[in-house]
């Protein structure tokens, strides 16, 4: 084995043993300790918040007027307020009562309604020919409910035309949501650009999924989305139906269980999602394939906002594949010590851990923007630290009987299981910031010692 990859594992099982012993520590806290003695709320009161409905603010809440809590569990609930992604800051404070205390929730609501002009790089590759550019109106908080819809266009590489609709909570005590999609595009297919070719999919899609969220931490949901997808110039035997033109149904199936404290930066907790996207209908002549997916992430605080993060993620296909849904690493996904490199496959499977500590804790400032002054107050900038280690693998299915174009993966050959791996490790800097929450900024190196630095933004996981 790789020694490379035998010290990652040696090194993820001893992160993985010290879990236990930080949990227990968890665990060990007396209940005398302030934040988990029972308090009881008489009554809660909401302030600042002008758009939003007070009900989107206390049904992410465990915490109940007339029932009793703690203050660590209000802090849980602060942080999933926070996660809602509609507000600049969100404050607590209790206050005595007779017989227990009035909970008052002060929240500073951002800017939901953005016309704005599109710029961006695609695939995270800041290069002038992957340039797009357009226009687009998107609501963050439409109706004042959480909901969002999104109306964009752009041009330059990949032009796309989208419209999106997702409404968060539909039905009332029934708790459903639901999500609409239109896209029109003309995507540049990425098996191709690894041989540094151009042929396009154009693409024609209509989606819609309804779930229900059936705790505070749990949903489920089901999806369906048509689409049509034709390759120009056309390629002979590289779309399903000879004719050229590929018509999908695809039926999908989601469970998320999500008990992160914070979910654009999360120091505790854990997140699962199980995802199984048939594509094709029974009996369908040409296309029938599929893709299973799992995405596992654990939190363990250490204290101080500081906490060791984990995460195992696999992407697991079957039946006919058309390359247009092949599974890639250097686009969307990337292993850090080896983010530009471009590969291929169909399976994937990628584990990664971090060491992540505050250097400067967050803090708000607020800014003068006259008649808009709301929308600039506690606006929140801060810095943390984070080590961090990534490995991922692609491979193919076993298919002897398949021809077509040669198969590319750049080191990884034909392998049809998942016998090499790509490390790196780094550190980093998150810059926490109104707005776009997180901006990362890293160096990574690989066995082979070549450096990288990386500009991102979002956590990593």
């Amino acid at each position: 084995m790789n020694p490379w990859i035998r010290l990652g594992l040696w090194g993820a099982l001893l992160l993985w043993a010290a879990a236990p012993h930080a949990a227990a520590q968890e665990q060990q806290r007396t209940p005398s300790d302030p934040a988990r003695q029972r308090i009881f709320i008489e009554q809660i009161v909401v302030l600042g918040n002008k758009k939003t409905r007070t009900s989107v603010i206390l049904r992410e809440m465990k915490s109940r007027a007339g029932h009793y809590t703690t203050r660590e569990q209000l802090e849980l609930d602060r942080r999933r307020i926070e996660s809602l992604g509609l507000f600049n800051r969100v404050e607590m404070h209790l206050q005595p009562r007779e017989k227990g205390y009035l909970l008052i929730i002060a929240v500073s609501e951002q800017w939901y309604l953005f016309p704005f002009p599109i710029l961006f790089f695609n695939d995270r590759d800041i290069s002038l020919k992957k340039l797009s550019y357009g226009l687009g109106v998107i609501h963050t908080n439409f109706r004042g409910r959480a909901e969002l819809l999104q109306f964009a266009g752009w041009l330059g590489y990949n032009p796309t035309l989208s419209l999106i609709y997702n409404n968060p909570w539909i039905f009332g005590r029934r708790q459903f949501f639901i999500r609409l999609e239109l896209l029109i595009a003309n995507l540049v297919n990425k098996t191709y650009d690894i041989l540094d070719q151009r042929v396009n999919e154009k693409r024609l899609g209509v989606g819609w999924s309804i779930g229900k969220r059936l705790t505070l931490h749990t949903s489920v949901s089901v999806s369906m989305f048509y689409q049509r997808v034709r390759l120009q110039p056309a390629v002979p035997g590289q779309t399903l139906d000879p004719s050229g033109l590929d018509r999908i149904l695809r039926l999908g199936f989601s469970y998320v269980r999500d008990y992160r404290d914070l979910a654009w930066y999360p120091t505790r907790g854990s997140y699962v999602q199980v995802d199984y996207v048939k594509s094709g209908w029974p009996g369908a002549k040409y296309i029938d394939y599929g893709q299973f997916s799992l995405d596992a992430r654990k939190y363990i605080p250490l204290g101080a906002q500081t906490a060791l993060a984990f995460r195992f993620a696999a992407d697991l296909t079957h039946g006919r594949v058309p390359i247009y849904d092949r599974l890639y690493f250097g686009y969307r996904w990337r292993i850090r010590g080896h983010f530009k490199r471009r590969l291929e496959g169909e399976h994937r499977m990628l584990v990664s851990a971090g060491l992540r500590f505050p250097l400067l804790p967050v803090r708000y400032f607020s800014m003068d923007m006259g008649k808009m002054s709301a929308y600039g107050q506690n606006l929140r900038f801060g810095i943390s630290g984070e080590i961090f280690a990534d490995a991922g693998t692609l491979w193919f299915q076993n298919r002897t009987d398949r021809t077509g174009m040669p198969l590319t993966s750049g080191p990884f050959g034909l392998q049809t299981r998942p016998g090499t791996w790509l490390v790196g490790a780094g550190v980093g800097l998150n810059f926490h910031l109104p707005y776009v929450n997180i901006l990362r900024l890293e160096a990574a190196v690989n066995p082979q010692r070549q450096t990288e630095l990386i500009v991102d933004i979002e956590v990593a996981f």
